[in-house]
């Protein structure tokens, strides 16, 4: 009780200090018996902590052509392209950002009575014998197309393997996809129901096994065909969006699956809108279909394709960034966080 509440005091204290707010109904609970947290041991091990910061998004759309209607007319393909990038932040910035992040969310974790281990202190892991062992700090553009996925320093964590374009596989731990940018992506899917968390939780004599998500999308692109006119639109809306948080302990005893014995999932269903970083803008590309007009007894014929393709960019204050983005997923962090302290106080997360 006296860890709930001062885990509640300093969690009410970052949202007054900071006046970020998370609606309740914004996030998604999944939990298995998560009551019986409160029998684990008082360890955690964190297998993975990537927060992914949209630096960039494109998109196209392409209305095709063909014959008209009564004949005479032909129409050629008509694509618009828009590419909106991010500028004043750099990957350093983003680096601290992730480290600052990371810190103050062990600290939280300590607070709690909590020893706190990743695959940099934690020692051999037999469910990693044959995967690769990756260190922080390090910084991916593979992961998520426009993204950059940053792990923080001094910490590390277990791939599959990476390919020869740089790109994680982390095979059956986190084998489902989900959309993300307008990308797939396997990270932000659920965790719950894969054998690797239970068995790592196993390894490590029933520690409590972290994996956290988190998605920084920072534009919008809405793409569009009406009356043969191919239209995007985008702009500035950064968020926070697609994060995960799953919290795993134990492996069950039955035959099959493996599962773990007691465990929730806190998933962000509904975006966390940050403000007062980006300026208000919107950008649009356009395109309309060539056209020509040949006699009607003409079986074959040939048509330019018009194209435009336009490039901007919205700007913003690092400082600023880092400061409103960090609150933010801290916001949504924290409130993982409580419902940590719910199972290990013995009551069900809900």
């Amino acid at each position: 009780m006296k860890k709930l509440i001062i885990l509640t005091f300093i969690i009410c204290m970052n949202n007054l200090v900071f006046g970020q707010e998370l609606d309740p109904k914004s996030l998604n609970i999944t939990s298995m018996k998560s009551q019986d947290l409160s029998k684990s041991p008082q360890k955690v091990f964190i297998n993975n902590f990537k927060i992914y910061y949209q630096m960039i998004a494109e998109a196209e759309k392409t209305v095709y052509g063909g014959r008209q209607l009564g004949g005479g007319t032909y129409t050629g393909d008509a694509t618009a392209r828009l590419a909106v990038g991010v500028e004043g932040v750099s990957p350093e910035d983003l680096q601290s950002l992730t480290d600052k992040l990371y810190g103050d969310y062990v600290k939280s974790l300590e607070s709690m009575g909590l020893e706190v281990y990743s695959a940099h202190n934690a020692g051999a892991i037999p469910f990693y014998e044959d995967h690769v062992k990756l260190d922080g700090p390090r910084i991916n553009q593979e992961q998520v197309e426009g993204s950059l996925m940053v792990v923080p320093s001094n910490f590390s964590y277990y791939v599959e393997k990476v390919t020869k374009s740089g790109k994680e596989k982390s095979g059956g731990l986190m084998g489902a996809v989900t959309r993300v940018n307008g990308a797939t992506a396997q990270e932000f899917s659920t965790a719950l129901y894969h054998k690797g968390l239970p068995k790592i939780s196993k390894d490590l004599e029933d520690m409590i096994v972290v994996d956290i998500a988190v998605n920084v999308p920072s534009i919008y692109l809405d793409p569009k065909s009406k009356l043969g006119t191919a239209k995007i639109k985008g702009g500035p809306y950064l968020r926070v969006e697609n994060g995960r948080a799953t919290y795993a302990q134990g492996k069950g005893n039955k035959p099959g699956a493996a599962y773990p014995e007691a465990a929730f999932e806190v998933t962000l269903i509904k975006p966390l809108i940050i403000n007062g970083v980006f300026e208000s803008e919107e950008f649009k590309a356009v395109a309309t279909k060539s056209r020509t007009t040949v006699p009607s007894y003409a079986a074959f014929f040939t048509v330019e394709d018009k194209t435009v393709a336009l490039s901007n960019t919205i700007e913003c204050d690092a400082t600023v960034y880092q400061e409103k983005v960090g609150i933010a997923v801290k916001t949504f962090l924290d409130a993982t966080l409580e419902k940590l302290n719910t199972g290990l106080s013995g009551d069900k997360v809900k």
